[in-house]
């Protein structure tokens, strides 16, 4: 990866030249010779290449979300586009073009982008098809065991591949399928089945009883994943401390600095007035057309929802459902759901059923990137833990709609809508910004 990162900097540095060339008879000033660009050319190179070894682009460890990879790769973009500028500092003389620089920094988070989506994709495709799968171990039987055993098992891509279970005690072996022993066995289980990486999943265990486990794993050389159930704590942004002899971990509130909610405000106003001059213009016409010669009834489905703070708000939807369909019911979960029209069917697929509220966002009901609002009848039930859903406003798209999408219902898909109030920033929006293109293209879990 990196000879192929070497050649791909290269690339984007020449090629950035050669694109600012092209346009020579539309500007005042041509560009200068290309001398200058080749003097710092091995610099350049060098610097992108040493700048992906330190955001850990060359670590091929398996990871069981990939979430922070295109915040990653945008910043390494923007730190590489830092670098080019240092060295055009520093050679005044050579006299490097700012369109250049400013052209080579965006083609290498391009390049950064589509060589590491790449990568991702053959190693998904070897992974699905079973070759160099990572041989693990569930320690537990109880509910923490069955979610992770479901994950593995609808994410074939993240490489694992299920040899059995562990239970605390025969008593509590139940009927877990493939029981391998118990945990007092750990250390022979591990050797005796290859076992290469084990997660901990018993969510009941003392703490001095956790650590002996980990310990008895570890000293076979496994990795251990400890699986906990608090959605509440899932968060990056947190720092370690010594209390005594104790380790403290400290976690934020999950609040965004001042400037990133200005920042916010201003790109929700920026692309939700883009799109929906986008909308307006291409989409909106020829869709109501469309609605009215395939159902009875109105072009545009209201409703009410639940936003920020609780306060309650009307949205706006393209009508997917015949008009006989309960106003307030729960979404539907499969495909054929007898409640959606033919042509409904086919805008959910592709979420343009979403676009009217590309209105609640410039009206200041949505953001662009947020929770899903929810339903009153659904928030009317939730449990006070669950209300921090309520923390920020509701979004057109969010974290579950790009990796979740609707395999599960919105209410049971809590957990992603914590983690992003968790690790909210401008960065994680970007990033959800960029999945969503993908998650909408494919039309997965999309009902």
């Amino acid at each position: 990866m990196m000879a192929v990162d070497a050649v791909g900097f290269a690339l984007c540095w020449i090629g950035a030249y050669f694109l600012r060339a092209s346009q020579n008879h539309w500007t005042s000033r041509p560009i200068n010779e290309i001398t200058p660009y080749l003097t710092v050319f091995p610099v350049i190179v060098m610097m992108g290449v040493l700048n992906a070894v330190i955001f850990g682009l060359y670590i091929h460890r398996r990871r069981l979300s990939s979430l922070n990879k295109p915040s990653t790769l945008l910043k390494a973009g923007y730190h590489w586009l830092l670098y080019i500028i240092v060295v055009a500092f520093l050679f005044k003389e050579l006299d490097l073009g700012r369109s250049v620089i400013v052209l080579a920094g965006l083609l290498g988070f391009v390049y950064l982008y589509a060589s590491r989506n790449l990568l991702r994709w053959l190693k998904t495709k070897a992974l699905t098809a079973g070759l160099g799968k990572v041989r693990c171990a569930i320690v537990g039987t109880g509910d923490n065991a069955r979610e992770v055993r479901d994950f593995l098992k609808r994410h074939p891509e993240v490489g694992f591949e299920i040899v059995g279970w562990v239970a605390r005690s025969r008593d509590e072996s139940g009927d877990a399928e493939n029981l391998l022993g118990t945990v007092s066995e750990l250390k022979e289980i591990v050797r005796a089945h290859h076992i290469e990486e084990v997660f901990l999943a018993i969510g009941n265990l003392d703490t001095s009883e956790q650590i002996r486990l980990v310990n008895e794993a570890e000293v076979t050389g496994v990795n251990v994943n400890v699986v906990s159930d608090l959605f509440d704590v899932m968060s990056e942004q947190r720092t370690v401390e010594e209390v005594g002899a104790y380790p403290v971990i400290t976690l934020r509130d999950g609040q965004r600095p001042v400037y990133q909610r200005i920042m916010k405000s201003f790109l929700d106003f920026l692309l939700g007035s883009i799109g929906f001059v986008v909308w307006i213009l291409c989409f909106h016409w020829w869709i109501a057309l469309l609605i009215k010669g395939d159902s009875q009834g109105p072009v545009f489905f209201a409703q009410d929802r639940v936003g920020r703070n609780g306060r309650r708000f009307r949205i706006w939807k393209y009508r997917t459902m015949l008009t006989s369909a309960p106003t307030y019911a729960v979404a539907p979960t499969e495909e054929m759901d007898p409640r959606i029209t033919r042509f409904g069917r086919w805008l959910r697929k592709t979420s343009l059923d979403e676009l009217p509220q590309l209105l609640n966002v410039l009206r200041g009901d949505m953001s662009i990137v947020g929770p899903r609002p929810e339903m009153p009848f659904i928030v009317d039930q939730y449990e006070p833990w669950q209300r921090r859903r309520l923390d920020v406003k509701p979004g057109l798209t969010g974290l579950w709609q790009v990796i979740g999408r609707k395999n599960l219902p919105l209410h049971l898909n809590m957990q992603y809508d914590l983690y992003y109030i968790k690790n909210q920033s401008i960065l994680l929006d970007i990033e959800i910004l960029l999945r969503t293109i993908p998650a909408v293209l494919k039309g997965k879990g999309a009902f």
